[in-house]
């Protein structure tokens, strides 16, 4: 057997977390995914393409192949996903109408970079799903969408300035890829040019405090993360999302909302529609391609008319990609139809895991903490309580490694930081297995800290 591939003789069952008893799991293997990142380091650039997918423990895992919501590793190791590739699988991982869209735009060719009726088709669907979605821009990413939101505001105020909360994350370009923890203001990585962020000004997620007083005819936008996912899953306090709508309107700035992880997931509309506050423009992606990549830029038509007249340079090889484009299509239509059930077990079903979360904490004395926003949960360690994000430098990011790695080895596969995500065909089953997995890598948790105390 290959070191990066498992062949047809040593296939196993995808639904195997769900049949096999929970000490299977402490015997996992990941030999072959170490070949793999051996070899992987001399050509890759640090052995993955996305630098915090190396944080895993006990060790980075390498998938082969994935069904529902379930993967098996190269090891052959099976695991019930809740990771979801870093959350665009809101549907699961392969959800028929989906992979048929993706079929049917491969039959009609590779046509990048021409127009097509799914374009159309799909700006549509966001105009009748979205509140702020009149018109719609398409790219390939969320952080290109971020700048494209960001050049837009500008254009249509003709100012310059923008607003960013701390703790919220905007992308990796260099003017927003700033202050993205509490008490570091500063650039998130090194490398990045300190003048690109000149413009921008920092507030605290949550509150309008200082907003009234610094806000004023020079800024274009205000960017918000409408519930703070990225941070923690936190959902917006009473009245911060409408203080934000009736400030900026009075002052002629846009407000944007990134809805690159809540959009679609949150509810059918997203954010604004669960918390009933309407944007001037919202930026979109992760569900929306679902799995596949993408990005759009969808506002209120008086702001996206600089694009609309032509005014505003909007270009990209790969926009409106029609393979992209027709599984969004497929992707929408599905949770169109789905969205009396879904978005209420995705809330329940996020809720019960964190409530287990911590019961389990409480009974076995550990310092874990659980919170979610709808089907969003997000684990905490080195804390009992997360009361806001002022709490967030209290929490011990090497001891969330740590239980993440023991849910690992109990069968369930999480972002290593600690992010979950809930999708449309967790089961019944998957959160009875997901219940004894918590409780397991819980005690093993609590169990470690003891030994080492």
């Amino acid at each position: 057997m290959s070191a990066n591939r498992l062949d047809k003789d040593s296939a196993v069952d995808l639904k195997q977390p769900l049949s096999q008893p929970l000490e299977i799991y402490d015997r996992h293997v990941f030999s072959k995914s170490k070949c793999y990142r051996a070899h992987a380091v001399n050509h890759l650039a640090y052995g993955v393409s996305s630098t915090p997918r190396a944080s895993q423990l006990p060790f980075p895992v390498v998938i082969d192949r994935a069904e529902g919501v379930h993967i098996a590793d190269v090891d052959g190791n099976t695991f019930l996903d809740y990771c979801l590739g870093y959350g665009p699988l809101l549907l699961g991982h392969t959800p028929k109408p989906v992979l048929e869209a993706v079929q049917n735009e491969l039959a009609k060719g590779l046509r990048t970079a021409s127009i097509h009726r799914g374009e159309a088709r799909l700006a549509d669907l966001i105009a009748e799903l979205v509140p702020s979605g009149a018109q719609s821009a398409f790219v390939s990413s969320g952080s290109e969408a971020i700048q494209l939101a960001l050049r837009v505001a500008r254009a249509a105020t003709g100012r310059n300035r923008i607003a960013k909360f701390r703790a919220n994350y905007h992308g990796w370009f260099d003017n927003l890829h700033i202050a993205n923890s509490i008490g570091n203001d500063g650039a998130a990585t090194i490398g990045q040019d300190p003048e690109a962020s000149h413009s921008v000004e920092l507030f605290d997620w949550g509150s309008t405090q200082g907003l009234e007083e610094q806000l004023d005819s020079s800024f274009a936008a205000v960017i918000v993360e409408p519930a703070a996912i990225n941070a923690g899953c936190f959902a917006p306090p009473e009245g911060f999302l409408q203080a934000l709508r009736d400030i900026t309107r009075r002052l002629g700035i846009v407000l944007i909302f990134d809805e690159v992880i809540t959009g679609f997931r949150l509810a059918l509309g997203g954010a604004q529609q669960r918390y009933g506050v309407t944007p001037d423009l919202s930026v979109l992606g992760k569900a929306l391609g679902a799995g596949l990549p993408i990005g759009a830029v969808s506002g209120q038509r008086e702001v996206m008319e600089v694009i609309a007249s032509g005014r505003l340079l909007h270009r990209g090889t790969f926009n409106g990609n029609p393979v992209s484009l027709g599984v969004g299509i497929a992707c929408l239509e599905t949770l169109k139809a789905e969205q009396a059930t879904l978005y209420p077990r995705l809330d329940r079903i996020g809720g019960a895991i964190a409530a287990h979360v911590n019961a389990e904490a409480k009974a076995h004395d550990a310092p874990i903490f659980a919170q979610n926003v709808g089907g969003c949960v997000q684990l905490f360690a080195g804390v009992t309580q997360m009361d806001g994000m002022a709490d967030l430098p209290k929490i011990d990011r090497s001891l969330i490694l740590c239980l993440t790695s023991k849910l690992l080895q109990q069968g369930i596969y999480t972002l290593p930081r600690g992010l979950m995500y809930v999708s449309s065909v967790h089961s019944e089953d998957d959160l009875a297995f997901t219940r004894q997995a918590v409780s397991t890598a819980v005690m093993q948790f609590a169990q470690g800290l003891d030994a080492n105390r």
